[in-house]
């Protein structure tokens, strides 16, 4: 027994002076952080996080390795600024997890350095909600952002960018998501009723009477997703059965003006935000998935789609990898980026013509947790 001990320490000695003789010739690594992340295109994934802060997600757009990361508060909405200078948040940040006051926060963040510019408190009615497109928006002349309110009664306030404050609250019962008008000082939101309805607002905090469309769509026979996107100065929605309803808010109500059907037999759309349009190309893309039911409107996607808004027509079909969010970057040829059902990120290279196809051309597992709104800065 003796013996089995000094072996061991024996043992335990030389093992010892292996281990400092390389410490003694590691080197020490020298920790940098970098003003500004590389030059070029970036994809920008808002990770809500679910069980805690929500984080904003840079990565590199061509290999899809990470340059860095924008810390928000609970339950967040990311926008990107046209300019692509700044990235909008609206975030709550609670003193407790399970009760206890809560602030409500936009924060503004320099879209390169990944800093903070400025913090306007906004009202603690603000949404906790999934990251939409429709719960965070700028106003046309960018002089205002839009916010989805909820307690859960839905309101949405209107935030002063040039006097850093909230001017009004606007009660929308019944309704959800705000997307601001092109041509005044509006916006539109979705209502539970089948209708679409437009209020207008003024810089001294005032605002107009409710306008309301006819029923566009049958809440109970064929539900429309909240995210929608502008297509020719048109508020685009998709239902859950596969139609597209366009909608002109232009004037004082808004009008459905087209319903383009265009869902093959045995598929549907799926996903949160689900469609991302290229402008150049007058291109929409749309997740898809097939054998669909009561509830599936939140699967996975299994193809991605490419519809021609001009002519109303699928121009593509191509294999996914279970995304349920995209976007579409701008220029000539988009780029297409989808984080999939377990946080992994895709980049497809998209070919355009008469036919519309996309190519993975990189893939990365694991980038998010839970993922649900991405934008680019190109």
């Amino acid at each position: 027994m003796k013996n089995n001990a000094i072996t061991a320490l024996s043992l335990l000695s030389v093992l010892g002076g292996q281990a400092v003789a390389q410490e003694v010739d590691l080197q020490p690594e020298t920790l940098i952080v970098e003003e500004r992340i590389s030059e070029g295109e970036h994809v920008y994934v808002m990770d809500m996080g679910i069980s805690g802060p929500s984080s904003i997600m840079v990565l590199n757009a061509d290999d899809l390795s990470l340059e860095g990361n924008i810390g928000a508060g609970n339950f967040s909405q990311m926008l990107m600024s046209p300019d692509k200078s700044s990235i909008y948040t609206s975030s709550v940040f609670m003193t407790r997890y399970t009760y206890g006051d809560v602030e409500a926060v936009i924060g503004e963040w320099d879209s390169q350095a990944l800093t903070g510019k400025r913090e306007i408190i906004v009202s603690n009615k603000l949404a906790q909600t999934l990251s939409q497109k429709g719960a965070l928006n700028l106003s046309a002349d960018g002089d205002y952002l839009v916010v989805q309110n909820a307690t859960p009664a839905t309101s949405v306030s209107i935030v002063s960018l040039t006097e850093n404050k909230e001017v009004v609250e606007i009660p929308t019962p019944g309704c959800w998501t705000a997307y601001p008008a092109l041509d005044s000082s509006a916006f539109s939101t979705l209502c539970g009723d089948g209708t679409v309805v437009k209020y207008t607002y003024s810089a001294d905090g005032g605002f107009g009477d409710p306008a309301r469309s006819d029923k566009i769509f049958d809440p109970d026979a064929n539900p429309v997703f909240g995210n929608a996107v502008r297509v020719g100065g048109n508020l685009v929605y998709v239902s859950y059965a596969g139609a597209l309803l366009v909608v002109d808010d232009s004037g004082d109500v808004p009008t459905l003006t087209n319903t383009i059907e265009f869902a093959e037999e045995g598929w549907a759309p799926s996903g949160y935000n689900l469609m991302g349009y290229h402008e150049p190309s007058q291109t929409l893309f749309i997740t898809m998935h097939s054998n669909p039911f009561d509830g599936s409107h939140k699967l996975p996607a299994e193809e991605i789609w490419a519809i021609n808004m001009e002519s109303g027509t699928v121009t593509g079909r191509s294999e996914a990898h279970g995304e349920g969010n995209i976007t579409v970057s701008g220029g000539e040829v988009p780029t297409v980026f989808g984080v999939d059902h377990l946080g992994g990120m895709h980049r497809y290279e998209v070919t355009l013509g008469d036919t519309v196809s996309l190519t993975q051309a990189a893939e990365r597992e694991g980038v998010v947790f839970f993922a649900t709104i991405l934008a680019t800065d190109y």
